[in-house]
């Protein structure tokens, strides 16, 4: 049973988190999963330096979905390697009094992110990371709780978990996401949960665990095996936000009931509205297209998820690559749900 979670000055009811996910966690998606009984949220990660410029594009990723994420657990993450910019990015995000913590991005496995040093990049300099949380932490002068998402190593040759939570503390962070994976597989293979419980035995601060969490029974499994103070979700939950319903129930006493056919139709329908509404906030001219196409496309991966495991799934998918409005795209949605899944 997870109890409530006290990340610095942050009370979270129920330590049950939506990871970050390039591409996919907007403030529409958050929304929805916060709906759901998500207890936190983190949001995209954003360009420590496009922010402190001011970039246009590089704002859209701190968008909030007001309706849901007033009073929620919602953090804005950052990401770069120079201890300066990422300060000055994270005063910027404190001015904005939206997020109700900031997380330091040091677990991103993409090349041309951890290539570079950030990211996962940091998890090969500890002490750079020491050094950005402790700025971090010094420039927003205590309006958030400050956090650390990281992996347990770079390769399986270079595992580091307990040198870079140890420097994450040490900086000063107020909690730690922890991805039982290293940074060269990505999402692939077995997350070491031995290694979350070592790191959560040894830290003074808040372990949350992450990776591994392919079903709701999976958290409750996390928590008991490996003592850890919460769960991050991430993959499980895109086309399956009920995961956060489903882990709600595991957690009450109750039993898990997946989506019906007909609830997914209706999700599909209400994703698509609150992603136009999004890209209506944002106006036409910072859209290539009109904001109904662009949520069209926005939707893309996740209406894949969505139909994961019904019969006309490959055929909808050849039409993916086609610009097309919403009356289109949910009768095509509405043709693979028709048609029931496999096996049945």
């Amino acid at each position: 049973m997870m109890k409530p979670l006290q990340i610095g000055g942050l009370r979270v009811e129920r330590p049950v988190f939506l990871a970050p996910m390039a591409g996919y966690t907007d403030a529409a998606f958050r929304s929805i999963c916060l709906d759901l009984g998500c207890g936190g949220a983190v949001t995209e990660m954003v360009n420590a330096y496009g922010l402190t410029i001011g970039h246009r594009r590089t704002g859209f990723y701190l968008e909030r979905w007001e309706e849901s994420e007033q009073g929620a657990a919602v953090g804005a993450q950052i990401y770069g390697s120079d201890p300066a910019v990422m300060a000055a990015a994270a005063a910027k995000v404190a001015g904005l009094g939206q997020f109700s913590f900031l997380d330091i991005n040091a677990g991103c496995p993409m090349p041309k992110i951890k290539n570079r040093g950030d990211g996962a990049g940091l998890i090969r300099t500890p002490e750079r990371l020491e050094d950005i949380v402790r700025r971090v932490k010094a420039a927003v002068e205590g309006r958030l709780p400050v956090t650390v998402k990281t992996r347990v190593g770079w390769d399986a040759d270079h595992i580091s978990a307990m040198e870079i939570t140890q420097a994450a503390e040490e900086g000063g962070a107020d909690a730690i996401f922890l991805h039982g994976r290293v940074a060269a597989v990505r999402h692939s293979g077995a997350s070491d949960w031995g290694l979350l419980a070592d790191v959560k035995a040894a830290r003074g601060v808040p372990v949350i665990g992450n990776g591994g969490i392919g079903r709701a029974r999976d958290a409750e499994e996390m928590v008991r095996e490996t003592g850890v103070d919460g769960v991050m979700v991430g993959r499980a939950a895109i086309g399956n936000p009920w995961i956060f319903r489903e882990i709600a129930a595991l957690e009450d006493g109750g039993r898990v009931v997946g989506a019906s056919a007909a609830e997914i139709g209706a999700m599909v329908r209400e994703h698509l509205r609150r992603e136009v509404e999004l890209m209506r906030r944002r106006g036409a001219g910072a859209l290539k297209y009109d904001a109904e196409t662009t949520a069209c496309l926005v939707m893309r991966p996740h209406i894949v998820r969505y139909l994961h495991g019904f019969k006309r799934l490959r055929e909808f998918s050849r039409h993916l690559n086609e610009r097309q409005g919403p009356e289109e795209l949910l009768a095509r949605v509405d043709a693979v749900l028709a048609e029931g899944r496999k096996g049945a």
